[in-house]
């Protein structure tokens, strides 16, 4: 399926999801039942993403496909473990600047974090890495990412996270 992703840059799509995560809050039952998913595919099938998430896209103008909803899934299980969204910045520049361990920790931890390839083991580790984040994160960064996560993407993000790394020696 050839389908245009043009809404992933367009910020009446970004406001539709912050605006969701910000519901999310007030409704613990439905969050909850987000961090217990183990995989992607739980996040896809659950009501916060279908009946809720989904419903919200179609209203504002953006009826995704199955296939986009799916590749969209990894990255609101990861974001719904956040407890607070960053306005501007990047993922892999929070991960470079995080406080925690030496350089070398974070950036042996960031290299396995590009190594990944399976979007399961990708999920995992992101939610993961935002708790090393406490909670804090950048919505669209690591919605983009996930959505793609390819060589592209992990290209995109080493840039990130290096530049900030080497801004700081």
């Amino acid at each position: 399926m050839n389908e245009n992703h043009d809404y992933l840059k367009q910020e009446a799509f970004w406001t539709v999801l912050r605006d969701w995560f910000d519901a999310m809050a007030g409704n613990l039952g439905q969050r909850a039942r987000l961090r217990r998913a183990k995989e992607p595919f739980e996040v896809f099938i659950s009501p916060a993403m279908q009946r809720d998430l989904r419903i919200r896209l179609i209203q504002a103008g953006f009826p995704l496909s199955i296939q986009a909803l799916e590749r969209l899934a990894l990255g609101i299980g990861v974001a719904s473990h956040a407890k607070a969204l960053l306005g501007e910045g990047h993922f892999a520049r929070q991960l470079a600047r995080a406080d925690k361990g030496g350089q070398d920790v974070r950036d042996v931890r960031f290299r396995r974090l590009l190594a990944v390839e399976d979007r399961e083991e990708l999920y995992t580790m992101l939610v993961r890495l935002v708790r090393y984040l406490d909670g804090v994160v950048h919505l669209e960064s690591l919605i983009k990412g996930t959505y793609w996560w390819n060589e592209k993407t992990r290209r995109e993000w080493a840039m990130h996270y290096f530049t900030v790394t080497d801004a700081h020696e």
